[in-house]
């Protein structure tokens, strides 16, 4: 796999173009680590590519590429062939286009540093240890913005932490205190010789427990109907990205769904079901689900009709959402009665 500078190098685009075509849904990476912000790409976001790419030189948006299909060449051809002749190339090309169808837990004994308990916030992120002291940060996705280190070494969503060590998912990382700014060398998920540096700076030395540091919503709010969303949906795909989904490309497996359907009625009730087999009613309002995952949170929904067909996307607040205040992922419901 490769890393988003290498990806970019490979079509001579910059990494600011790559992650743009990812906010706009046309590319998804095979694999984001979450918690560190690190993208990486295979050979069929390599193929992908190369048909955006294509497709640009054929004249066709970046919202056609979207939702490119057969009919779409269909259409060009019809309007180079209306607008000048010199064009009769490119629609041989267009003709000739293909279809892709497309931890370890490491146990040790607990040493305490009472100068890294706490609570810090992150500054910002290095390339190395020398920028990191210089404070020349980069622009970067890495996810833990802020970081508890609890007493006695208490554990809390993917963190844990003992003298000289921070465990983010398992894998250990090693920080360093200098002028009560935290410096914590982030291990490449794949290249463990490749790494970054994030800095903190101290917010507080006080006790936190689990509890302190949970994100809350305010689940207290009123029923509002929405019609449009009465009725049952089912889940079709996941996606990282709430812009991303194409119908006509999903990018989640069925074995990979954990959600299955949903069933709202008109006062207010929406049935959940999993495809574990867990089953349970929560409540909804206009632009929200209640309680969907966790409690008190409000997992926002939008309505979208694409190609004829009615979709939801709506947020998946996970443990990554109340802890780490990021929402990684977005489930796509398609409207079935």
């Amino acid at each position: 796999m490769f890393k988003i500078g290498d990806f970019a190098n490979l079509f001579n685009v910059s990494i600011k173009t790559v992650r743009y075509y990812e906010s706009i849904g046309l590319i998804v990476p095979k694999y984001i680590d979450v918690y560190t912000g690190y993208r990486y790409y295979d050979e069929d976001n390599i193929y992908t590519m190369q048909d955006i790419i294509s497709l640009k030189k054929m004249g066709f948006s970046l919202e056609e590429i979207k939702y490119f299909n057969k009919e779409s060449i269909k259409n060009k051809i019809k309007n180079y062939e209306q607008e000048i002749l010199n064009l009769q190339s490119k629609i041989k090309v267009l003709k000739q286009f293909s279809f892709k169808e497309g931890e370890n837990d490491l146990k040790m004994m607990f040493v305490n540093d009472e100068s890294a308990k706490g609570k810090w916030s992150l500054l910002g992120i290095a390339e190395n240890k020398e920028e990191a002291l210089n404070e020349n940060f980069m622009e970067d996705d890495y996810n833990i913005k802020e970081l508890y280190l609890m007493p006695h070494g208490e554990s809390y969503w993917v963190i844990s932490w003992t003298k000289d060590t921070i465990f983010i998912g398992g894998r250990p990382n090693l920080y360093e205190i200098i002028d009560d700014k935290l410096y914590l060398t982030i291990t490449d998920y794949l290249d463990s010789k490749n790494s970054k540096v994030a800095v903190y700076y101290n917010v507080s030395h006080d006790d936190y427990t689990v509890e302190d540091i949970k994100q809350k919503d305010n689940v207290n709010v009123e029923f509002i109907k929405d019609e449009r969303v009465v009725g049952t949906w089912k889940t079709v795909d996941y996606i990282n990205n709430s812009a991303s989904f194409n119908p006509q490309k999903l990018q989640s497996s069925n074995e990979m769904l954990l959600l299955d359907k949903l069933i709202f009625d008109y006062n207010g009730k929406v049935d959940v079901s999993y495809t574990c087999g867990k089953m349970f009613t929560t409540n909804y309002t206009k632009d929200y689900v209640i309680n969907l995952i966790l409690p008190d949170t409000l997992c926002k929904y939008t309505y979208e009709e694409i190609l004829e067909k009615k979709y939801l996307i709506i947020e998946w607040k996970s443990g990554d959402y109340v802890f780490g205040r990021v929402i990684n992922g977005y489930y796509v419901l398609e409207k079935i009665d």
